[in-house]
C-alpha cells in the first residue's frame, strides 16, 4: 500500500469512528471537574488532584506545571479556574459576551491582570475574543518587567459554567505561551449540557 492509499484509508476509518483521533506526541489527557478534559503536552502534569481544590472565593483551581528542560528556564505554569454556578445568558456565546459588555467591566479586568502580573507591567495584547480550539475565549496578554513572569489570562463559558486560565512564563520571545494556547485549545467537555427549566420534555 502506498502512502496516498494509507492516508485515504486512515481518513475513511476516522470518519467512520473506527480510528481514534491522533493526539500530539507525548500528550496526556486529563479529566477535570465538570466533565472537562484537557490534553497536556509532553513534560506537563497536574500538580495536585485532577479535580483541583475549591477556594473560599468559590473558584476551583487546578495547577498545571511544566517540567521540561526549557521550562527550567521559562518556569511556565498554568492555573485552570472553574466556578460551580452557572453564568446568566441564553447560550455559552451570549454568556461569554456578557462578561465584558461595559467599558467599566473591561477596565476592572485589565487592572486586575496587570496587578496579577507585576508592578509596572504593560498590556501586550488587548482584551478581546480569540478562537482557541473549538471555542471562543476572552483573552488578554501582559508583558512584565525584567525578572518577572508575563501572563496570558483567558476566560470562556462551558455548558453554562465559567472556566478561566492564568498562564505565566519568563519567556520573552514570540513563542511565549505557545504551550498554554495549545492546552486551552484542547479543552473539551464531555458533560451533558444543563437543560432549561422551561424546556419541554421530548
Amino acid at each position: 500500500m502506498n502512502v496516498l492509499s494509507a492516508r485515504r484509508l486512515g481518513a475513511a476509518l476516522l470518519s467512520l469512528g473506527l480510528m481514534a483521533p491522533v493526539h500530539p506526541a507525548g500528550a496526556e489527557t486529563v479529566s477535570l471537574a465538570q466533565g472537562i478534559i484537557l490534553d497536556l503536552p509532553d513534560g506537563w502534569r497536574v500538580d495536585g488532584p485532577d479535580q483541583g481544590r475549591l477556594g473560599r472565593d468559590g473558584l476551583r483551581r487546578v495547577q498545571l506545571v511544566c517540567e521540561t528542560e526549557t521550562c527550567r528556564t521559562t518556569q511556565e505554569t498554568c492555573t485552570i479556574l472553574m466556578r460551580e454556578g452557572t453564568v446568566e445568558g441564553a447560550d455559552d456565546a451570549a454568556r461569554l459576551r456578557g462578561l465584558y459588555q461595559s467599558p467599566f467591566q473591561r477596565y476592572l479586568r485589565l487592572r486586575a491582570v496587570l496587578r496579577a502580573t507585576s508592578r509596572d507591567a504593560e498590556i501586550l495584547s488587548p482584551l478581546e475574543l480569540v478562537r482557541l480550539g473549538q471555542r471562543d475565549w476572552y483573552g488578554v496578554e501582559t508583558d512584565a518587567r525584567h525578572n518577572y513572569k508575563s501572563g496570558l489570562f483567558a476566560e470562556t463559558v462551558v455548558n453554562g459554567r465559567y472556566v478561566g486560565a492564568i498562564c505565566k512564563t519568563c519567556e520573552t520571545g514570540a513563542v511565549r505561551h505557545e504551550n498554554a494556547r495549545r492546552i486551552l485549545a484542547s479543552l473539551k467537555s464531555v458533560a451533558a449540557k444543563p437543560t432549561s427549566p422551561l424546556a419541554r420534555p421530548e
